[in-house]
């Protein structure tokens, strides 16, 4: 329930913060464990740990990182969140968060 909880506020806290983008309509969330990086950093293989709640079907998602704001940088085996749009078929990142090492209790 308590991890429900977080996911809601930064989720909230994600949708406001891109809000001024064009994109922000049609933005999406992403969480999975991250199984690659690709092409010298520029994109992103995550799993799909939560089928239930994440917008694209199948194993694993692709996206393009290489214009996304980044946080701590991601590694493999971490469990990352990406906000993201689609754009002729591809999933282009807008921000990209490591949650294994974020801490979200600390200001």
């Amino acid at each position: 329930m308590k991890k429900i909880l977080l996911l809601g506020i930064m989720l909230a806290a994600l949708a406001l913060s891109i809000g001024c983008l064009n994109k922000a309509d049609e933005s999406h969330v992403y969480q999975g464990d991250c199984l690659a990086i690709q092409d010298g950093g520029k994109t992103l293989v995550l799993a799909n740990n939560q089928p239930k709640l994440n917008p694209l079907k199948g194993d694993k998602a692709l996206f393009d990182i290489s214009k996304a704001k980044v946080g701590l940088a991601p590694e493999v085996g971490n469990t990352i969140r990406v906000s993201f749009f689609v754009e002729k078929g591809k999933n282009v990142a807008i921000k990209v968060m490591n949650v294994s090492k974020q801490d979200l209790r600390k200001k």
